[in-house]
């Protein structure tokens, strides 16, 4: 009776479920960042409920905010060249979140701010972290192959 051999492990990918996520993400980030970009009073203005013109910086974090959006686009279509995007969208979403609750929102906490946190920051940091996972379990696999 012949042994059967043993069984290879499948390479690892990024799933086009992981894929789809970036594309999503970079599409809403676009549009929200355009959204700030263009109408700055209008987004400080309802951010901190009051009528006050908005800092420079609020057009700023529009232009961020679009930039990595069209950056997670780039990965979403080039996981392996732009891999690196994604580490700095946690870092972005994380330091983002707390620099503008201390910079803009003068450590006060108004409901429309918790919705943009929400939306806008903490919601991403899970799935971009399981993406990021396993995007290096992918390049490590990558590298031992290529090696042996």
């Amino acid at each position: 009776m012949e042994e059967s051999s043993p069984l290879r492990q499948l390479p690892l990918r990024i799933e086009p479920w992981m894929r789809g996520l970036l594309l999503l993400a970079g599409a809403y980030n676009v549009g929200w960042g355009a959204f700030i970009y263009y109408f700055p009073a209008s987004f400080y203005q309802w951010i901190t409920e009051t009528s006050i013109d908005p800092p420079g910086l609020i057009k700023w974090q529009g232009a961020g905010v679009l930039l990595f959006g069209a950056a997670y686009i780039l990965v979403a279509l080039y996981p392996r060249r732009f891999w690196w995007v994604v580490p700095l969208g946690i870092l972005s979403k994380a330091v983002g979140a707390i620099g503008f609750y201390f910079i803009v929102m003068h450590s006060e906490i108004t409901q429309p701010y918790l919705f943009h946190l929400i939306m806008n920051d903490l919601l991403w940091l899970f799935p971009l972290t399981v993406i990021f996972i396993r995007m290096i379990q992918v390049r490590k696999q990558n590298t031992h192959e290529t090696a042996a």
